[in-house]
């Protein structure tokens, strides 16, 4: 739990041992469980900003899913890939504490579909997702809405990076679980989340051939049908993918894709599409940015606590273990003594 803490914050385990005024081989020590840190607990929790039973954890520390698992980014910082797991698994932590006097409602509760089991391509299980989420012909006006009905817990947090977009958990007794990266654009936000779900749905077990691909596939699918998109993206073109993408409520490069796998346009058109997008520095921010969709289940089970069960600040504090997550500076903590003048 020392490590997941550190972790989350960002620091090594010099950092610490320099805010708990100890060396770094004890830091080190107290982590491999070779010595106890009890003497040091309440400095390690001021330090950063964790209640002191929060190390008194014993929950089990999952792996993630989704990009984090599949896109391998060599990249990535390390410090970036650490501090995502430890922050994603401290919520989950938060979450499990938080439904044990609240629930979940799954009006529409999640399937499970393997395409390897079922020979289903991933374009026909997004379509059976569309219609297992009840969610009517022609564009999705609020993806996340969908998702929370039936079930999945959507946190939106600040990665520190943008090289990670999105990730999961999925574990028996909770929910499933979502975050993303909070600093997406808002029509790259709704993608991920769609990307995710297909993680969600196809690859919660090891998947079979190229898992990004078909999460990819599923994405497109589902938010920009075949079927209903065809006659939009006759002719495509620049002006015509940006009147269509506040409609669709995807990216211009989305409606680009799909109009290239449908093969209403060629692929060297779609080639050449991108290469305009980039060559207007588009690629990464493009026009007519979309709203970004809020998740609210999170944010209603705190709710809940403060307004029906009347927990104050402090409490909240002590059931959540910590105010915030994220990188904090590294601040020795003060040592009094009996002879401090």
């Amino acid at each position: 739990m020392i490590t997941i803490a550190r972790e989350a914050r960002e620091w090594t385990q010099a950092n610490l041992a320099h805010a708990i005024d100890r060396s770094r081989g004890t830091v080190c020590r107290y982590e491999l469980g070779e010595l106890s840190a009890n003497r040091d607990l309440r400095a390690i929790a001021t330090a950063m900003n964790f209640e002191p039973a929060f190390f008194e954890q014993n929950e089990p520390i999952f792996g993630l899913g989704g990009d984090f698992l599949y896109r391998r980014r060599a990249h990535v910082p390390a410090k970036s890939k650490r501090r995502v797991q430890a922050e994603c698994n401290i919520l989950k932590m938060q979450l499990d504490r938080l439904l044990r006097s609240a629930e979940v409602v799954e009006e529409l509760p999640l399937p499970a579909l393997l395409p390897e089991q079922m020979n289903w391509s991933a374009e026909r299980i997004a379509r059976e997702m569309r219609e297992a989420l009840r969610i009517p012909p022609g564009p999705i006006k609020n993806l996340t809405q969908y998702l929370e009905s039936a079930g999945i817990v959507v946190f939106c947090i600040e990665f520190g990076t943008s090289l990670i977009d999105g990730t999961n958990i999925r574990i028996p007794g909770l929910p499933p679980m979502m975050f993303l990266n909070r600093t997406a654009p808002g029509d790259r936000h709704r993608f991920n989340l769609a990307h995710e779900l297909g993680h969600l749905v196809m690859h919660f077990r090891a998947p079979l051939g190229d898992a990004e691909e078909q999460a990819n596939t599923f994405a497109a699918e589902l938010l920009v049908p075949k079927s209903e998109v065809r006659n939009d993206l006759k002719n495509l073109d620049l002006a015509n993918a940006a009147r269509l993408k506040p409609v669709w409520g995807v990216s211009m490069q989305t409606l680009i894709t799909q109009a290239a796998r449908l093969k209403v346009i060629s692929r060297n058109r779609q080639r050449s599409l991108m290469m305009r997008l980039g060559a207007a520095k588009m690629r990464i921010n493009e026009p007519l940015p979309l709203e970004f969709e809020e998740p609210s289940t999170f944010d209603s089970l705190k709710r809940f606590h403060r307004e029906r069960l009347g927990l104050d600040d402090d409490e909240m504090r002590r059931l959540l273990f910590t105010d915030a997550l994220g990188p904090i500076d590294v601040q020795p903590v003060p040592r009094l003594t009996l002879f401090d003048p």
